[in-house]
């Protein structure tokens, strides 16, 4: 399922890994790692993109934007859009993530995890 977001209206293609995509696909992309993430952490698409703050959620989402801003080549507002929210956020999310896999073992080993799924 493709996720109708309000985001890229003057991107037509973009770049994941090497390869440039069409925008559905990078779309596609986006919603592939947002239910692994929460296939992982067994959190539905709705919480992950809710405004909750509990780290049940929080951290998933942390980690989601951090995987989207460092394998492809969106903007931070087109993340941030993907999330509810503005580029700020997604800034402070990888800023957090960065600091968390410095001091966190279980934090680290979740994100490789993940990106290992993609």
């Amino acid at each position: 399922m493709i996720m109708n977001y309000m985001i890229m209206p003057g991107i037509k293609k973009a770049k994941i890994g090497f390869k440039t995509m069409p925008k559905k696909k990078v779309l596609k992309y986006i919603d592939n790692v947002i239910a692994n993430t929460c296939e992982q952490f067994n959190i539905s698409m709705d919480d992950i993109k809710s405004k909750s703050r509990k780290s049940v959620v929080a951290i998933p989402r942390l980690l989601t934007m951090h995987i989207l801003r460092s394998n492809t080549l969106l903007t931070l507002d087109e993340i941030g859009i993907a999330f509810n929210r503005d580029h700020t956020t997604v800034i402070n999310a990888i800023k957090s993530t960065s600091n968390m896999f410095e001091t966190d073992c279980n934090i680290k080993e979740e994100y490789q995890k993940l990106v290992m799924k993609l």
